[in-house]
Order: C-alpha cells, then sequence, then structure tokens
C-alpha cells in the first residue's frame, strides 16, 4: 500500500484505531452524513471532529460497525428507561388510587356504624 503519509494523504487511515485500510467511510462524506458518524462520535466518544483538524477523515468499516453497536446499545437503554419510568408512575398511580378507594371504603364503614349506633 506505500507509506503512512501516503495512506493519510489517500484517506486510507482510520481517525480512531489509526490502522491503514482500503475500506475506509469518509466521516463528512455521504455516507458519513447518513450513519450520523460525527454526531456519534461526539456522543459516545471523548474526543472533538472538525473536518478542518488536520486529523483522518475516515473510519475503517470495523470501527464504524463498533460505533453503531454502541449507538444501537445506547437507544435500548435509553428506550428500557422510558418503559421503566412509564412502568412506576403507573404503579404509583394504581397504588394512588386503590389507597384513595380504601379510604372512602373507610369512611363508609365509618358512616354507617355511626348511623347504626344512634
Amino acid at each position: 500500500m506505500g507509506s503512512v503519509n501516503n495512506a493519510v494523504r489517500c484517506g486510507f487511515i482510520c481517525r480512531l484505531c489509526s490502522k491503514i485500510d482500503r475500506r475506509v467511510i469518509h466521516i463528512f462524506g455521504e455516507l458519513g452524513r447518513k450513519h450520523n458518524l460525527v454526531q456519534k462520535i461526539r456522543d459516545y466518544l471523548p474526543i472533538k471532529i472538525k473536518s478542518s483538524d488536520g486529523l483522518p477523515l475516515t473510519l475503517c468499516v470495523s470501527c464504524v460497525q463498533r460505533l453503531n453497536r454502541r449507538h444501537t446499545l445506547q437507544m435500548a437503554i435509553k428506550h428500557s428507561a422510558r418503559i421503566v419510568a412509564r412502568s412506576r408512575v403507573q404503579q404509583a398511580s394504581e397504588r394512588q388510587e386503590w389507597n384513595q378507594r380504601q379510604h372512602l371504603n373507610l369512611c363508609q364503614e365509618c358512616l354507617s356504624a355511626a348511623v347504626h349506633s344512634t
């Protein structure tokens, strides 16, 4: 393939793992935008990324797959958290409803007992 400088110049070096690979995706290219790579890198990795920073603008397919798996995991965790939160709200609402019914039943028993004792 040639030297590392040639790989960087031709765009065959991965921005994340620094491996030289012929199969890369340009971060700011059409496929990179389709996969939302810039946002995923910003969301999940502790690095800053700009098209003008002089660093490689490509990711190898393996790193793209890893980034997409991380994104899928994050989305599943968020979805699960929403389900748990909804479940807790529903349980609290049901508990409040049950307590109100118990209170009403108790009040009715008290009224009934008061009417019968007079």
